[in-house]
């Protein structure tokens, strides 16, 4: 009894367990998602099954010959190779099933003996079908499996690698390429067939290709990742740059499988940077041709970068790292704190700046330096960057410092020559006041000779004599104001009150002129800032020339006229009006040249100095014909803005 319950026991673990496990784990979903040619082949399998084994099992005796116990095997490898562990369990629960059932009732090869040894013999049957069989099935099973997912997992890969904006390919171990993707082919315009191995090189410009394949051997050999670029023939026949990248596989079991890479078309790239590298190199051979510095200063580092036109502007060494205090140090002691000021407060307003300061270069020469340079932001807005140009000044420097040179020596000598010209107006007008002097000194004389002196007659001679000594004196002081080199300070003046003083010196050379001298005046003029023994100057000139326009002029029209106003656009307005012959075209396109002259006897000075002197007040000077005849010289300076 106890023999025969093992039995059984044996015989449930052969036959029902893994009837039970199979159909629990896998059956449910093969039934939902077999396809109806597998439902006919899995009812071929097993009623066929069911026939031989019952004809094997039933209906032959026990004296037969066991051989043909096996006559279900064929079966039994149908349904462990086409169905897994699902069929072979089903499989040997069917044979295990009808060979039970036959032995029960009397039939069959396991039905001559005890129960206990028909049980033996059926136990034994079964452990030699099943065993095997499940192990088969199961191998069988998870090679299937493992194939199918292989094959899900290459059709899935290569969909993602056809749907992939990029060129991808991959390659052997022998260095020879398996796989193209779609946007490969339809790059190249050529089959799978025709790329595999190396029929890619192909399409590789021929510049390229050596080095091409050298990177890619070099790198397999070497087992790393690598990175070129290159020219590949588009299926058009334009080649095209493109940047490929290479990495090494290696399978679950850490061996090395191949490379993957993939291409991306970086033409445009390429020729940008080949156009920017241009652009950089044209940009240093000009800064060069023109001794200009390029330069940048990295705040976070507090390091310049400079070309080596700057390096050399600025006496730098053509290496090694220099600082903001490094430059700062090369500076002027008299530039180093406006040129810090300016740059920090570039960096703290984010805005550029624009300087001029001296460089004292190590063998201790002066150069004179214009830089202008603005702020670049980081992403943050923060200033993480300062560039800028510089650019050697010096001669222009000295151009402006012997220029001023010059026009102070001009402006002095067109003063003494201005004096020598009102030499008889001086004259006259010393001579009154000293002729007053000399007459009331004389009179003063008699009245004390005469012994009846009158106190009060005497008190009116001496104030008379004040009087025209102070007169004498405004006179050379004037005169000395005009001669010394040294220029008066600008300030508040009324044009009106230089026009009358000019009147006042000028009216002996109106006589002298047979002339006329007027002024038309406008009696709300505002103030300007300007200098005004230089506005006195020009004002003399332009009415010594109006009273020289005019020899062949009639005398009872000989008149020249001064005229004083504000014009609209907030400028006062002096103008000179004679009744000479004009000015020519041709003359008025040159009147203001240095030594141009329409005078047999000029120097060409009066009128280049006249405008100088405007100009350097903001003011503009012209000249034009006059209605009914003659010419106007005007001149305008700005209004005074100070209170």
């Amino acid at each position: 009894m106890i023999r025969t319950r093992l039995s059984s026991n044996v015989l449930s673990a052969l036959i029902i367990v893994p009837l039970i496990v199979t159909w629990v784990t896998n059956g449910v979903r093969l039934l939902r998602t077999a396809s109806r040619s597998r439902y006919l082949e899995a009812c071929t399998v097993f009623l066929g099954l069911l026939a031989v084994s019952y004809a094997v099992l039933y209906e032959l005796r026990s004296a037969a010959d066991l051989a043909l116990l096996f006559l279900p095997l064929p079966f039994l490898l149908w349904a462990a190779v086409r169905f897994g562990a699902l069929g072979a369990s089903t499989a040997i629960s069917i044979v295990g099933f009808l060979a039970i059932w036959s032995a029960s009732h009397g039939h069959g090869p396991f039905s001559g003996g005890t129960a206990e040894q028909n049980a033996l013999s059926i136990q034994i049957f079964l452990i030699v079908l099943a065993i095997p069989l499940l192990f088969l099935a199961t191998v069988i099973e998870e090679r299937v499996t493992g194939e199918t997912e292989l094959r899900e997992s290459e059709s899935r890969f290569r969909i993602v690698a056809d749907a992939a904006p990029v060129l991808i390919w991959m390659a052997g171990v022998d260095q020879l390429c398996t796989f193209f993707n779609r946007p490969w082919l339809e790059f190249t315009g050529r089959s799978m067939e025709q790329e595999l191995g190396n029929g890619w090189a192909e399409g590789v410009h021929s510049d390229d290709l050596q080095n091409c394949l050298d990177v890619y051997t070099a790198a397999f050999d070497a087992r790393q990742p690598f990175v070129m670029q290159y020219r590949l023939r588009r299926n058009d026949g334009v080649f095209r740059w493109v940047s490929d990248q290479g990495v090494p596989q290696y399978d679950a079991q850490g061996r090395f499988a191949g490379y993957i890479g993939s291409c991306f078309d970086v033409t445009e790239l390429v020729n940008k940077d080949a156009a920017l590298r241009e652009s950089e190199e044209r940009m240093r051979l000009a800064a060069e041709a023109v001794n200009l510095g390029i330069w940048e200063w990295d705040l976070s580092k507090d390091e310049i970068w400079a070309t080596n036109a700057r390096r050399a502007l600025l006496g730098w060494p053509a290496s090694g790292k220099i600082t903001l205090e490094h430059f700062l140090s090369s500076l002027h002691p008299d530039d180093r704190d406006r040129i810090r000021h300016a740059i920090d407060d570039a960096i703290h307003k984010g805005q550029g700046f624009d300087s001029e300061y001296r460089l004292v270069l190590p063998d201790g020469i002066v150069r004179w330096m214009a830089t202008r340079g603005s702020v670049r932001l980081d992403a943050h807005g923060k200033p993480a960057q300062l560039l800028g140009i510089s650019i050697d000044i010096t001669a222009r420097k000295q151009a402006e410092l012997e220029a001023k040179q010059r026009r102070d020596e001009l402006s002095h000598l067109s003063r003494v020559a201005l004096i020598g010209e009102m030499s008889a107006s001086i004259a006259h007008e010393l001579n009154q006041p000293l002729a007053g002097i000399v007459s009331n000194a004389g009179a003063g004389q008699r009245f004390i000779d005469r012994g009846n002196v009158d106190l009060q007659e005497i008190r009116e001679l001496l104030a008379d004599i004040g009087a025209d000594a102070r007169r004498a004196s405004d006179v050379v002081r004037g005169i000395r104001g005009m001669i010394k080199k040294e220029q008066m300070g600008r300030q508040r003046i009324n044009l009106n009150d230089i026009v009358t003083n000019v009147v006042h010196i000028l009216s002996s050379d109106a006589l002298l002129h047979w002339c006329e001298l007027k002024t038309s005046l406008d009696t709300n003029l505002p103030m300007v800032e300007a200098d005004p023994i230089q506005i006195q100057q020009v004002l003399i000139n332009l009415v010594v020339n109006a009273f020289e326009a005019m020899p062949e002029t009639p005398v009872s029209t000989r008149e020249v006229e001064i005229n004083t106003q504000q014009n609209a656009d907030g400028a006062v307005r002096v103008s000179v009006r004679d009744y000479g012959v004009g000015v020519s075209p041709e003359a008025r396109s040159r009147l203001f040249e240095q030594f141009f002259t329409t005078k047999a006897e000029g120097l060409g000075m009066g009128l280049a100095i006249a405008r100088s002197i405007v100009e350097a007040h903001a003011g503009t000077i012209d000249a034009e014909n006059a209605e009914g005849g003659g010419a106007r010289f005007h001149f305008t300076l700005p209004i005074s803005t100070a209170a």
